[in-house]
């Protein structure tokens, strides 16, 4: 029953794609690539896509036409990153919207997400996070991410991406669950990961205070900190993704430590602000390219297919 639902929504959505994307076959999205052929790593984080329970709302037609550009890369896109925030209330639909989309226009080789606090509350009014976790699990499975928790590790190409998570409801005002267990597991995880002699990726929703002009006791606790800054060296760095602020200035873009490299991410479906100036159409997301010899990272406008003047920043290896 449930492969007939999605076969008919799938040839519904199929009809209403043609005339959501008009405007992008009359005016298509530039092609984009790496700047060196010897890429190893070609990346793509997103984040606080908020995916709607509405397949034809403008929220999920901002998304369509975002992953429309990421998915003009000339080159495979090895990772997307989602740093949470997929949905914008945990329902089975919107989590399916997210799927379809993304397998659509991006055709990632690799995916990786957290879970974001929007994702937590499974958009009850009683918020079941039981059930939120559930449907946040099943979306990791369908893009071949096998895990029984909200924090867990994937390997690509000799990289390591490391995903934190909370762990009971995540709601503004109270301070999110992150277990002694989840930093024993990300401590002992990122020990390993560091023997690679490689960059690793570390991605969490809720940001870090202290760094990106963030200040906020209900963020990642400190102890997270301390972790990376415990492993990180100059030739194994380690990047810190977040999200959540849904903000962009160059304080919030890129924020450096002692070899560990801090980037909160705007909202990719709508920002509160970008260099100063409002902006409600979203389309913010980063490129990374990763190099032998240096990590390249460039925020880039998937919508209008531009990469934005004077955020671009590049880490030497």
């Amino acid at each position: 029953m449930t492969a007939v639902f999605d076969y008919i929504m799938s040839a519904f959505i199929t009809i209403g794609m043609f005339f959501n994307l008009l405007p992008t076959v009359i005016n298509p999205t530039p092609l984009y690539g790496p700047e060196g052929d010897e890429v190893i790593l070609n990346c793509v984080t997103i984040s606080d896509t908020h995916y709607d329970n509405n397949y034809f709302r403008d929220r999920t037609n901002i998304m369509r036409r975002v992953c429309l550009g990421i998915g003009k890369c000339s080159s495979d896109i090895d990772v997307l990153m989602n740093i949470g925030d997929i949905t914008n209330s945990g329902s089975v639909n919107e989590y399916r919207h997210a799927k379809l989309i993304t397998n659509t226009y991006v055709k990632p080789k690799n995916y990786v997400a957290c879970m974001g606090n929007h994702d937590s509350w499974n958009g009850s009014a009683d918020p079941d996070y039981d059930k939120a976790k559930s449907l946040f699990l099943k979306h990791l499975k369908d893009f071949d991410i096998q895990t029984d928790r909200v924090y867990y590790e994937k390997e690509v190409n000799g990289y390591h991406f490391i995903c934190l998570g909370t762990e009971d409801l995540d709601i503004d005002g109270q301070p999110p669950l992150y277990s002694e267990e989840q930093f024993k597991w990300f401590d002992d995880t990122l020990a390993e990961a560091v023997k690679s002699q490689k960059p690793v990726f570390v991605l969490s929703h809720r940001p870090l205070s202290g760094h990106n002009g963030l200040t906020n006791d209900y963020y990642l606790p400190a102890e997270t900190d301390s972790i990376m800054n415990k492993y990180a060296t100059a030739k194994t760095p380690i990047l810190f993704f977040s999200g959540h602020c849904h903000t962009f200035n160059q304080e919030r873009a890129f924020d450096k430590g002692n070899n560990v490299y801090y980037l909160n991410l705007p909202s990719t479906e709508y920002n509160d602000s970008t260099i100063g100036e409002p902006n409600d159409k979203g389309g913010m997301g980063v490129v990374m390219e990763v190099y032998a010899d240096k990590i390249l990272i460039k925020y880039r406008d998937f919508i209008s297919g531009q990469y934005i003047d004077g955020f671009r920043y590049e880490i030497e290896l």
